[in-house]
């Protein structure tokens, strides 16, 4: 994680976990699940020189969006996120995408269960799952089928990166890959 500029803000009503990431030798920057926007986001952004012109969405639920005016009046972003789950989004994600964020390529990985087309970022030994993968936990479904629907996928995205990779969920805190591979009740085979 050392090749990236990296910070956690919680935003929102709701306080959930942003992330801003930008590429340290470009400085072209993404802020991953816009929930809210503050002064100390715009203070890193001014302090630490980011051109902040992505905005990236997990999923489509209020507590990730709700800062997307302010993001849009004070930046100009490109917004991405998986296809229907946010409205006004430019780029519509399946999942197998890659993004380039100046020298940073983002892997789009299809997380679908929580909501119907959730997508997690993976960039550079990080992933960031929204509201799909707790650290201990998963995101809540509306049943049992898109509950195992979303473990399959957790399983097949988020499990075959290597163990170090740091999970970053939009809920609580951080987290590996190979602790929830191996520890994580919901994902048990």
């Amino acid at each position: 994680m050392t090749d990236l500029i990296f910070k956690r803000f919680t935003v929102g009503g709701y306080g959930i976990n942003g992330f801003l990431v930008a590429d340290p030798e470009t400085r072209i920057g993404v802020f991953i699940d816009p929930g809210g926007f503050n002064a100390e986001i715009e203070a890193f952004i001014e302090n630490r020189q980011i051109v902040l012109n992505h905005l990236f969405f997990t999923h489509g639920h209020w507590d990730h969006t709700e800062g997307v005016p302010e993001f849009e009046r004070r930046y100009k972003v490109q917004s991405y996120a998986g296809k229907g789950e946010v409205s006004a989004v430019k780029h519509q994600l399946q999942g197998g995408e890659m993004i380039e964020v100046g020298n940073l390529r983002f892997e789009a990985l299809s997380t679908p269960g929580h909501t119907p087309h959730g997508i997690s970022f993976y960039v550079s030994g990080c992933v960031f799952t929204g509201d799909s993968l707790f650290c201990g936990s998963v995101g809540g479904t509306g049943s049992t089928k898109a509950a195992q629907y979303q473990v399959d996928h957790i399983r097949k995205h988020i499990f075959t990166l290597p163990d170090e990779t740091l999970v970053f969920p939009a809920h609580g805190p951080m987290t590996t890959v190979g602790v929830e591979k191996y520890s994580n009740p919901f994902c048990k085979e």
